[in-house]
């Protein structure tokens, strides 16, 4: 960073002239893995019985343990049975890149 300043600018008031030059940095932007988005048009279609009878079928067995287990935990499975089954019986859609225009 350089600064300097000028006493004597001509301007009326006590203050004093400050000139600065920066050079600016910029960190490298970190790309995060994200979850791919569920492929929802799937539903539409004869695989939305097939993904209510697994998530049905594996919350009973989740719902057996309820009693032992903490609602904090009683979350983290459920949420967990939800996309896995999500995942096998449906997808994900898959990604395309954007383009630039220049």
């Amino acid at each position: 960073m350089n600064c300097r300043t000028y006493p004597r600018a001509d301007c009326d008031t006590d203050h004093q002239l400050l000139v600065a030059t920066l050079k600016v940095r910029l960190a490298k932007r970190q790309i995060q893995h994200s979850i791919l988005p569920l492929n929802l048009e799937e539903l539409k279609e004869d695989k939305a019985v097939q993904f209510a009878a697994e998530v049905t079928n594996r919350l009973t067995a989740l719902e057996a343990a309820q009693n032992e287990v903490t609602p904090e935990e009683l979350w983290k499975g459920t949420k967990t049975v939800l996309l896995e089954v999500a995942r096998e019986t449906i997808g994900s859609v898959k990604s395309q890149k954007k383009k630039m225009d220049i």
